[in-house]
C-alpha cells in the first residue's frame, strides 16, 4: 500500500524574514535554503531537531492576534504540537529571550502545555507527558 509520505507543512507569512528571525530566535530553527531563495523566491525551508517548516511570503497571510488566548479559543485552522525534550526549560527560555508564550499548565489528561503564536498568528503548541 502507498502512504503519504513525509510531511512538511508550509506556512503563509507576511514577512518571510520576520518570520524566519522568530523561528530561528525563539525555537533554534535553522534555515536550509540558500539565502538567494529567500529574496527572490520570498520561499525557503526551515529545520529544527528534526521538524520541518516551508515558509513562502504572502500578501493573503494571516496576521497575529495578541488578545487571543489560543488554549481558550480554538477557532485556529491548524495546531502546530511539539514534544519538547524539556518543556519548562523551553518555557523559561521563551519568556527570557521575551516572547510570550502562555503560562506552562498542567492538564487533567497528564501533560504539561503551553501554547505561542508565531508573528502571523499560526499557533504553536508544546507538551510534555506529566503525571503530577
Amino acid at each position: 500500500m502507498t502512504g503519504p509520505g513525509k510531511m512538511t507543512p508550509m506556512l503563509n507569512v507576511k514577512d518571510i524574514f520576520r518570520s524566519l528571525d522568530f523561528y530561528q530566535d525563539a525555537l533554534g530553527f535553522e534555515l536550509l535554503s540558500p539565502m538567494e531563495e529567500l529574496i527572490h523566491f520570498r520561499w525557503g525551508i526551515i529545520a529544527a531537531d528534526g521538524t520541518e517548516f516551508m515558509l513562502s511570503e504572502s500578501e493573503s497571510a494571516p496576521q497575529a492576534d495578541a488578545a487571543i488566548d489560543p488554549l481558550l479559543n480554538h477557532n485556529w485552522a491548524v495546531n502546530f504540537y511539539f514534544y519538547p525534550a524539556n518543556i519548562k526549560a523551553l518555557h523559561d527560555a521563551l519568556l527570557k529571550k521575551k516572547f510570550q508564550p502562555t503560562a506552562l499548565k498542567q492538564t487533567e489528561y497528564g501533560m504539561q502545555e503551553f501554547s505561542i503564536q508565531d508573528p502571523d498568528g499560526h499557533l504553536l503548541s508544546f507538551g510534555a507527558e506529566s503525571r503530577t
